[in-house]
C-alpha cells in the first residue's frame, strides 16, 4: 500500500491536481476524499519538514527561470531532444524556459502523443518530418520504423539482414548469444561504443549481460538505469529479516553467507563506536569525491590487514562458523531471544566436546577429531561475534518513530557491515522522517527493501569505447549502429497494463486528463519500441528466452515479435513458424552451451566445447588426434584424462592410489604397520570395506567435515554415548550395592536403579546439550529407557552363569571420567608383535570355574551373519577383544560376544567361541593387513555397497565399483580371502 501511494501522491502533485478537487469528483466522492484527505496530508508534512519531491523542485526551477534566468542561459537558442513532458508541471517548467529563448527546436520521437499534446498546449505547431514509404526491396530498418504499429502494412517484405529476430534458452544464454553477435560487429569494424543493449527488465538482464560481457572481454558501461545487487544493503535487510523472525539461526546464517562481517577486535566481538565517513551522494556537494565508489577491495573501510589463518575469526568478510551451524538452531519459531541463543551454542560446544572424548576413547587416533576441534574453535568465533549482535537485535523497539529507527539502525550498520559506508548514506536521507510514527520494524523493513537491496552504480567517467547497457527510456536522442534489445517475451516486454489501486482510471479521466490511463500506459510500451528501433542505424536484433528456467516451461514470444515481422513482411506468421525460425536464427542449443562453429566462441571453454562438438558428430576416423590440441594447452586436463584412463585399464597403477611402496610412501608406510603402531579395532574393521578407505582413515587420519544435524533425533554418536554411560554406571552401582550377578528377584529393584540412573545421566547430557525442543528430547529419553530396561531383563539369564566385573574398561588409552578402575595406560601387544587399543564395554567372570567373557554392546542394526568369527573382516571386536582382555587379566577368555541391546538390533546377539581356530583367523587377519601396508598397495577395492556409505566417496568418485571388476584379480586374491572368512 505505502509504494502503491507514494506513487500515486507523486502523481497527483505533478499533475498539480489539489486535494479539494478530489473531494468533488461524481464518480466515487467517497474515495476521492480519501485520497485527497492523504494528499493534504503529505503536503503538510512536506511543508513542516522543509521538503521538497519532484513537483517541488520542478515548481522551484520554473519559479527561477520566470523570475530572471542567468545571462549563461538567457536569449540563447534552446534545442530539446527527445525530452519526455508528460506532466503539468514539466510542461510548466519547460514553457518557462522556452519563453526565455528566441528560438527553440523540439525532436518529438514517434509515439509520444503525450509530450506532443504538451507542446500544443504550449502553443507550439508541429513540423512532422516527411518520409517517403518505403519501396519494395528497401532497408529493412526503414520499413520497420514506418509499419512498426501503424494501420497499414507494407505491400513489399524489407531486405532481410537488418532486422534480426532470434531467440535462445534462457535469459542466460540469451545474454551470451547477445555477446557473440556484439563480438562478430566488432570483427565487422563497428565500434563498441557504436552499439547499445537496451532493456525492459533490468533486474532480470542486468548481472546475466555483466556476466557474458565479461567472459567476452567486451567493455560495458552499465546506465543508471541498470541496478545491482548490494552486498551490504542485503545484508542489513537480512538482519532485519532476522528480528522480525523472532531472532532465527537461519537469517543470521544467511547474513554471514554475503561476507560482511566486519574486522572484529581482539576479543572477537564486534566493532562497537566504530567511525565512518560518507562523502556526500549528490553532485552538487561531492566537489569532486566520489562517495559511491567503495574502498580497495583489500583494505575496506575500519579494517586493517589481518592475517589468514586458521585462529583468525573473520576470513575476506565471512566468518568462520562450523558446517551448517544454524541447523542445529532447527528453525525460526523456537527461538526466542538473547538467553535462548547463549543456551544453545553453549549447547552445540558442549555436544561437540562430547563427540570429542567419545572418539578419543574409541577411536584416539582418528582424524574426525581434528575436525571437530575445528568446528569448536570456530563455534567460539561464532559465540563471540554473533551474541553481541543478537543483544542488539534483541533490543530493538516494537514501534519507534522514524527519528528513533534511524538512530538505531545508524548504531547497528557499523557493527555489523564491512561496508557500511552507502547503507548509512541512504539512512541519512531519512532523518527527515524523524517525528513521523510510531512505526513497526517491518514497515521499515520494507521502506528501506527498495533502497538497499541494489544499487544503481555511478558508470564509468568515460563511456566511449564501451557497449551501453540501459533502459529502453535511455535510447531517446541517442543513435547507434546496433541496438540489441533482450526480453521480447510474454510479461516481459510489454509488460501487462495495471491499473493505479489508489485512483482508478474512472475517478482519473474526471481530472481533466491530467493523469495516465490504461491507453496511455499501453501507448507508452509502444513508444519504448519505437524508441529501441530508431535508435538504431544500421541493424537491431530482438530476442527472447523461449524457456522459464525457474519454472521449467516454455515461454513464447510476445505480440510486439509478430508486429516487428509484421512491420517487415507485411503479414503476421502463425506462433509456430515464428518460434522455430527465431531458434533457427539464434541456433543455441541447452543441451550443449556452446556455438556449432567455434570461431563464434566468446570464451576458451565455448570455443573447447565447440571444438569438441564438431568432433563428436564426425566419423572416428576423420577425428583421430584432433583435440589433441586441448592436452597440450592444460597439463591439468591432460593429468586428469590419463589418470581417467589408467584407472580403467585392467592393470593397477599408482593412478589407482596406494598400490606400491615408493620413495615418497615408503616410510609413511612403515610407521604405519601394526606391529610400528597402536591400531584401534574399528580402525583396522575399515581394511576389509575398502583398502583406501583405510589408508585414508586410519593412515592419514583424513576425515570429513562434520555436519551437524538437526536435533529432531540425537545424534548417533551422542545416542550412543548416553546408552553406553548409562550401562556402564548402572552396571557399576549395582556392583557397589553387592547386586551383582542379577537374578529375577533382584529385576525391579535393578531397574528402578537403572531409571535413576537414566535420569541422572539425561538430566547432565540436557544441561550439557540445551535441546531445541523439549518435547523431543523427552521422547528420545524413553525411547532409550524402552531399550535399556529389556536389555536389563534379557541380562539376568546370562548373569546365572556369568557375572559382570569390569566395564568400559581400556587399554592404550590416556584414562578419562567413565572409564573402569581396572584400565591400563599401556598398549596390549598380541603374539606377532600386533600393537592394539580400544575400549571394551563389559568384561564377565563364570561363576565357580575359570575362565572371562567379554561383550561388545551394539546400539546399532546387526548387519552379522550366524557363523561369526572376524565377519568378513569387518567384525574384529570379538576375536580381537578376547585377545586384548586375556593379555590385561592374564586369564583365559572363553568366549567373547556382540550383544545388540536396541530393538533396532532386535536385542540379537553373536557369540565367538575362544577357541583355537578363532584366534588364529584373527592374528592371520591382521598379519593380511600387515601384509597390504608392507607391499604399499591399498587400492581402492570396495566391497559391494560399501561407496554409497563412504566418507571417502568425494575422494574417489562414485564409479570405483565398477571400476574394480575390470582390475585384475589376481592382485586382490588377499583381499577376496579376508572378505571370505565368516
Amino acid at each position: 500500500f505505502a509504494r502503491a501511494l507514494a506513487s500515486t501522491l507523486a502523481e497527483l502533485r505533478l499533475a498539480r491536481v489539489e486535494p479539494e478537487a478530489l473531494g468533488k469528483l461524481a464518480r466515487d466522492s467517497t474515495a476521492g476524499r480519501d485520497v485527497g484527505e492523504l494528499l493534504a496530508r503529505f503536503e503538510e508534512a512536506l511543508r513542516v519538514g522543509a521538503l521538497a519531491d519532484r513537483a517541488a523542485l520542478f515548481d522551484l526551477a520554473t519559479a527561477a527561470v520566470s523570475g530572471g534566468a542567468p545571462a549563461a542561459i538567457a536569449r540563447l537558442p534552446i534545442v530539446l531532444l527527445d525530452v519526455p513532458i508528460l506532466t503539468p508541471a514539466e510542461r510548466a517548467f519547460v514553457g518557462a524556459l522556452v519563453a526565455l529563448s528566441p528560438s527553440a527546436l523540439v525532436t518529438v520521437p514517434a509515439g509520444d502523443d503525450r509530450t506532443l499534446h504538451a507542446l500544443e498546449q504550449l502553443g507550439a505547431g508541429p513540423e512532422p518530418a516527411t518520409r517517403a514509404a518505403p519501396m519494395e526491396g528497401s532497408a529493412g530498418l526503414a520499413h520497420l520504423r514506418t509499419y512498426l504499429f501503424a494501420e497499414t502494412a507494407p505491400v513489399a517484405a524489407a531486405r532481410p539482414g537488418e532486422a534480426v529476430f532470434f531467440s535462445a534458452p534462457g535469459e542466460g544464454r540469451e545474454a551470451v548469444e547477445i555477446a557473440r553477435r556484439l563480438v562478430e560487429e566488432g570483427r565487422e569494424g563497428t565500434p563498441f561504443d557504436r552499439m547499445a543493449i537496451l532493456l525492459r527488465a533490468p533486474h532480470v538482464y542486468s548481472t546475466l549481460l555483466e556476466t557474458a560481457l565479461g567472459r567476452a572481454g567486451i567493455p560495458a558501461f552499465f546506465a543508471r538505469g541498470a541496478r545491482r545487487p548490494d552486498p551490504a544493503g542485503r545484508a542489513l535487510l537480512v538482519l532485519l529479516d532476522c528480528a522480525l523472525e523472532k531472532l532465527s539461526a537461519r537469517r543470521f546464517a544467511e547474513y554471514l553467507s554475503l561476507g560482511q562481517v566486519p574486522a572484529l577486535g581482539a576479543d572477537g566481538a564486534p566493532p562497537r563506536g566504530r567511525d565512518v565517513w560518507v562523502a556526500a551522494d549528490e553532485e552538487a556537494l561531492a566537489l569532486g569525491v566520489d562517495g559511491s565508489a567503495p574502498p580497495e577491495e583489500d583494505a575496506p573501510s575500519g579494517e586493517s590487514a589481518v592475517e589468514d589463518s586458521d585462529t583468525s575469526p573473520v576470513l575476506e568478510g565471512a566468518l568462520r562458523a562450523p558446517w551448517k551451524w544454524e541447523k542445529l538452531l532447527v528453525d525460526s519459531a523456537v527461538i526466542g531471544g538473547h538467553e535462548r541463543w547463549s543456551r544453545r551454542l553453549a549447547g552445540l560446544a558442549a555436544e561437540l566436546r562430547l563427540r570429542i572424548e567419545e572418539l578419543r576413547q574409541e577411536e584416539p587416533d582418528s582424524p574426525r577429531v581434528a575436525g571437530i576441534e575445528r568446528d569448536l574453535a570456530n563455534l567460539e568465533h561464532l559465540g563471540r561475534f554473533a551474541l553481541p549482535v543478537i543483544e542488539r537485535l534483541a533490543a530493538l523497539p516494537a514501534r519507534a518513530t522514524w527519528g528513533e529507527w534511524v538512530a538505531e539502525l545508524q548504531g547497528i550498520a557499523p557493527m555489523v557491515l564491512r561496508r557500511p559506508e552507502r547503507v548509512l548514506a541512504v539512512l541519512a536521507e531519512l532523518r527527515a522522517l524523524g517525528p513521523i510514527g510510531p512505526v513497526a520494524l517491518d514497515e521499515v523493513r520494507d521502506v528501506l527493501a527498495d533502497q538497499l537491496a541494489t544499487v544503481a552504480e555511478r558508470p564509468p567517467a568515460v563511456r566511449y569505447g564501451r557497449v551501453l547497457v540501459g533502459t529502453l527510456e535511455q535510447a531517446r536522442g541517442r543513435a547507434f549502429d546496433v541496438v540489441f534489445v533482450p526480453g521480447l517475451a510474454e510479461r516481459i516486454f510489454p509488460q501487462k497494463p495495471r491499473e493505479d489501486p489508489i485512483l482508478l482510471d474512472a475517478l482519473r479521466r474526471e481530472l481533466d486528463g491530467r493523469l495516465a490511463t490504461q491507453g496511455d500506459r499501453a501507448q507508452h510500451e509502444r513508444l519504448l519500441l519505437r524508441l529501441a528501433v530508431g535508435a538504431a542505424t544500421r541493424r537491431v536484433y530482438l530476442s527472447y528466452s523461449r524457456i522459464e528456467l525457474a519454472e521449467a516451461r516454455p515461454r513464447v514470444p510476445s505480440f510486439y515479435a509478430m508486429e516487428v515481422r509484421r512491420a517487415l513482411a507485411g503479414r503476421i506468421p502463425d506462433p509456430q513458424t515464428l518460434e522455430r525460425d527465431a531458434a533457427e536464427v539464434g541456433q543455441a542449443r541447452l543441451a550443449w552451451p556452446a556455438p556449432g562453429d567455434p570461431a563464434r566462441a566468446i570464451d576458451e571453454v565455448e570455443h573447447d566445447l565447440a571444438s569438441l562438438g564438431a568432433l563428436l558428430r564426425s566419423p572416428t576416423t576423420e577425428t583421430r588426434g584432433r583435440a589433441r590440441y586441448l592436452l597440450e594447452l592444460n597439463d591439468r586436463l591432460a593429468r586428469s584424462l590419463r589418470a581417467r584412463w589408467a584407472r580403467w585399464r585392467p592393470r593397477f597403477t599408482p593412478h589407482d592410489g596406494i598400490v606400491q611402496v615408493a620413495e615418497g610412501t615408503r616410510d609413511i608406510l612403515l610407521g604405519s604397520r601394526p606391529t610400528a603402531r597402536a591400531y584401534s579395532v574399528s580402525a583396522l574393521q575399515r581394511f576389509a570395506v575398502c583398502p583406501y578407505q583405510f589408508h585414508l582413515s586410519a593412515i592419514c587420519r583424513l576425515a570429513p567435515r562434520e555436519e551437524i544435524a538437526p536435533l529432531e533425533r540425537l545424534d548417533p554418536l551422542t545416542r550412543g554415548s548416553l546408552f553406553h554411560e548409562v550401562q556402564a554406571e548402572c552396571l557399576r552401582e549395582l556392583q557397589r550395592a553387592g547386586r551383582l550377578p542379577l537374578s529375577r528377584e533382584a529385576l525391579a529393584d535393578a531397574q528402578r536403579v537403572l531409571d535413576r540412573t537414566l535420569e541422572r545421566v539425561a538430566a547432565e547430557y540436557r544441561e550439557k546439550l540445551a535441546p531445541a525442543v523439549e518435547r523431543v528430547w523427552s521422547d528420545e529419553v524413553e525411547s532409550l529407557r524402552v531399550d535399556l530396561r529389556t536389555w536389563l531383563d534379557k541380562s539376568v539369564e546370562g548373569q546365572a552363569e556369568w557375572e559382570p566385573f569390569a566395564f568400559e574398561l581400556a587399554f592404550g588409552l590416556p584414562g578419562g571420567a567413565g572409564l573402569d578402575a581396572r584400565s591400563v595406560r599401556e598398549e596390549v601387544t598380541l603374539a606377532g608383535g600386533w600393537r592394539l587399543r580400544g575400549i571394551v564395554d563389559l568384561v564377565e567372570r563364570r561363576r565357580g570355574a575359570p575362565g572371562l567373557r567379554v561383550t561388545d554392546h551394539k546400539t546399532g542394526l546387526n548387519r552379522t551373519a550366524p557363523g561369526l568369527v572376524v565377519g568378513r573382516g569387518e567384525a574384529l571386536q570379538p576375536v580381537l577383544y578376547g585377545l586384548a582382555v586375556e593379555g590385561i587379566f592374564k586369564e583365559p577368555v572363553i568366549e567373547s560376544r556382540l550383544s545388540y541391546c536396541t530393538r533396532a538390533g532386535e536385542f540379537s546377539e553373536r557369540v565367538v567361541p575362544m577357541t583355537e581356530p578363532a584366534r588364529r583367523r584373527g592374528l592371520e587377519v591382521l598379519e593380511l593387513i600387515d601384509r597390504a601396508i608392507a607391499r604399499g598397495f591399498l587400492p581402492p577395492a570396495p566391497r559391494q555397497k560399501a561407496c554409497a556409505i563412504c566418507d571417502f566417496r568425494p575422494v574417489c568418485g562414485p564409479l570405483e565399483e565398477q571400476r574394480i571388476g575390470l582390475k585384475d584379480a589376481r592382485a586382490l586374491e588377499d583381499l577376496a580371502l579376508l572378505r571370505s572368512w565368516p
